[in-house]
């Protein structure tokens, strides 16, 4: 609750409470006295860094036809939370990046700023490296006051080291959300036959038999999202999976409780 021109609810009159705020009509109707509270007007920056590197273009294919891509997915996640920013008159900003930020849109507390930051993501494409520290490290530099930062991108080719920054930013009393948007295929591997893989950020290419390297290949899965899960315990930061087939408002419930 602030002193913004927006009532937020009605309380009971206690001694102490600013009579300037008593409601009179309230009054009147129930013979109580009751006081007017506002809404807050913070105005707090939310920060989006969003991938747009190689691999966050996959779409699966494993059982035979494509699903939602993972830059489609992470485009939602991010028009969903500007949404929410504009509705508290906040100030959604956007950082697109790969490897190197490809374009940025300042913050705005305006109503707006969610048609350029939607504008925005619908203009990226996913191509390239992805580095992911130096995308943190330029969005710390700009920040000059408390924001929520909210990192959303597959990390794929990022060790969870790369999220070192977020505890800098965490110490200046800022808010840190990293949501990894990644493939059920990626998370399962589903595929039933030699398959031959390719890199969606190099020119790396290999053939396998994915039933005898399954287990295997789970058992590095668990300990690559352990090891994120981890080091952003340690930062003091929220992680979350977001896999692309999961609700992006069962995601977002969950990431904002």
């Amino acid at each position: 609750f602030g002193s913004s021109s927006g009532v937020a609810e009605h309380k009971v009159y206690a001694p102490g409470d600013a009579l300037r705020r008593l409601d009179w009509k309230a009054y009147a109707r129930m013979d109580r006295y009751f006081v007017r509270r506002y809404e807050d007007e913070t105005n707090l920056e939310v920060a989006l860094v969003v991938d747009t590197s190689g691999s966050i273009a996959y779409a699966g294919g494993s059982k035979g036809s494509y699903g939602i891509a993972k830059l489609d997915a992470a485009r939602t996640l991010a028009a969903a939370l500007a949404w929410m920013a504009t509705q508290h008159s906040d100030a959604p900003s956007v950082s697109l990046f790969a490897g190197d930020e490809r374009a940025f849109l300042p913050p705005r507390a305006r109503r707006d700023q969610l048609a350029n930051v939607v504008d925005a993501l619908e203009r990226s494409a996913a191509d390239g490296k992805t580095s992911l520290r130096a995308a943190l490290e330029r969005t710390g530099e700009r920040l000059v006051r408390r924001a929520l930062v909210v990192v959303i991108g597959d990390l794929i080719d990022a060790g969870p080291e790369a999220l070192e920054p977020l505890g800098v930013l965490r110490r200046r009393g800022c808010d840190c959300i990293v949501l990894q948007t990644l493939d059920r295929d990626e998370l399962e591997l589903p595929f039933d036959a030699v398959v031959k893989f390719e890199d969606l950020e190099g020119d790396r290419e290999v053939q396998v038999d994915v039933p005898l390297v399954r287990d295997a290949y789970l058992d590095e899965m668990k300990k690559f999202l352990d090891g994120f899960r981890a080091e952003a315990s340690k930062l003091d930061v929220r992680w979350h999976l977001a896999p692309t087939d999961v609700s992006p408002v069962e995601i977002l419930s969950e990431a904002l409780r």
